[in-house]
């Protein structure tokens, strides 16, 4: 299964804990058979496990999750229905969802599955088909429609967000988060830093130390 990192964590001593995520990528071409079935790209297998789900998206694609997303996807649709039971756009929703999930087990090695009637139906699948590597999902598109929506994604708007998160990520800041410090922790720290200060401001005749953060340079 592909990594986050291409460095392991024991080859970077400051480094999180590593964790290992389905990430799916690529695009892939190819075709529902006589049966209505589909081969799933061999790329994609790591990601999506030999048990997952398939599901309608909000643009009527298939979705396609490993076994425990799909299962937080249909945990949280519960959750919803329970905290709005009154609410009529989430039950809809809900119901969109879970009337077209499958949940598919390989049982060869084939990788050969079959498209419900019910998800070829709103994702007007009918032979040729384009499966997009997004992350933690795989999303069947009609190769039409798939060809289609490129066209919408060459706008402007959609280049300049892209060369954003690109820039973005390739620069290597990453926001780290603050050790948690409870107040207890936090009173032993001011204790020892004040019993430092005054350590060092007896021994070198009352000039204390002053650590230049990186964030003060310049100023």
């Amino acid at each position: 299964m592909p990594r986050v990192s291409a460095l392991k964590s024991e080859d970077r001593p400051d480094a999180l804990p590593e964790i290992v995520v389905p990430v799916m990528t690529g695009t892939h071409f190819h075709a529902l058979d006589e049966k209505g079935r589909v081969i799933v790209p061999a790329k994609l297998r790591p990601g999506l496990t030999e048990r997952f789900w398939m599901m309608l998206d909000e643009n009527d694609n298939v979705a396609m999750y490993n076994y425990t997303t799909g299962r937080d996807v249909l945990e949280y649709c519960e959750r919803q229905m329970a905290q709005d039971p009154g609410d009529e756009f989430i039950a809809a929703a809900v119901e969109r969802i879970t009337g077209a999930a499958e949940l598919v087990v390989m049982e060869n090695d084939s990788w050969r599955v079959p498209v419900s009637d019910v998800l070829r139906f709103y994702a007007k699948i009918e032979k040729e088909v384009v499966t997009v590597g997004v992350l933690n999902k795989a999303v069947m598109w009609s190769r039409e429609l798939w060809e289609e929506a490129q066209n919408h994604r060459q706008s402007p708007e959609v280049r300049k967000a892209q060369a954003s998160m690109l820039r973005a990520a390739a620069s290597g800041i990453k926001q780290l988060q603050k050790p948690h410090i409870d107040k207890e922790q936090e009173e032993d720290v001011k204790r020892t830093g004040n019993d430092r200060a005054a350590s060092t401001s007896a021994s070198d005749g009352g000039r204390g130390s002053r650590v230049l953060t990186l964030g003060q340079l310049g100023r």
